[in-house]
């Protein structure tokens, strides 16, 4: 005899499996495929610029337009990160996930949601994990179509997920900045970091609630950033 399994179970079922994301070892596997993608989508589009370390050396001093002895200088201190580009990123990573979290556990204590530091933590881990995912997606398919340049590879323009990928070089260097912050694969990150944190069931803040103080605090950042743009034209 069948028997249909009520809805209940499957909430119980989904609420017993969630905590599981949260263990340390399952955030410690995805913040090393998070890694791992994000170092692999930097070498697949210097893999299709078929450019190597000088190029891109070349590349970030003519973009700044520099006079002789300053470009010897920036050269000197440019090629060890150009060239050791992993443990750029890997350093990059681990400020900006530490950064991240704390801002947004100071944000959620706020609207008193009763989450950890470690469960932000993992949530952030989590979101850069999918973001992660996505940009190598992006640039496996953009890469197939055309040919990235050293200058776009040097200023991570490539995607051009923004959109300030629509405006013109030429336009105000506030309105680059306010689209630059409208960049989708920045939004999918609080998308599921939003999800995660609602989903684990830890939460005393109800799920708009933390939806609304997320979101708010993408808007201050976008904000002081277009606010910095304005006032000092980058």
């Amino acid at each position: 005899m069948w028997r249909c399994r009520p809805p209940l179970g499957n909430a119980l079922v989904f609420r017993i499996q969630m905590p599981s994301l949260f263990s340390a070892r399952n955030v410690v596997l995805a913040a090393v495929a998070a890694c791992a993608l994000a170092i692999g989508a930097a070498a697949l589009e210097r893999r299709a610029a078929g450019v190597d370390a000088d190029a891109l050396v070349a590349a970030a001093i003519s973009m700044a337009n520099a006079p002789a002895d300053r470009a010897a200088a920036m050269e000197t201190f440019m090629r060890p990160m150009v060239t050791n580009y992993p443990i750029v990123i890997l350093i990059a990573i681990a400020i900006g996930w530490v950064g991240l979290t704390t801002i947004f556990f100071l944000v959620l204590k706020l609207v008193e949601a009763g989450l950890t530091w470690g469960t932000v933590y993992a949530a952030t881990v989590y979101a850069a994990l999918a973001q992660a995912a996505a940009r190598l997606i992006l640039t496996v398919a953009l890469s197939a179509g055309r040919q990235p340049t050293a200058t776009e590879v040097v200023q991570g323009t490539f995607l051009n997920t923004n959109v300030a990928a629509a405006l013109s070089a030429d336009s105000a260097p506030w309105l680059l900045a306010l689209g630059r912050s409208l960049d989708a694969l920045t939004i999918l990150y609080l998308m599921v970091f939003a999800a995660v944190l609602g989903a684990s069931g830890r939460s005393k803040a109800s799920d708009g609630a933390l939806a609304m103080a997320i979101g708010i605090t993408f808007l201050l950042w976008v904000v002081v950033r277009v606010g910095w743009a304005a006032a000092f034209g980058s």
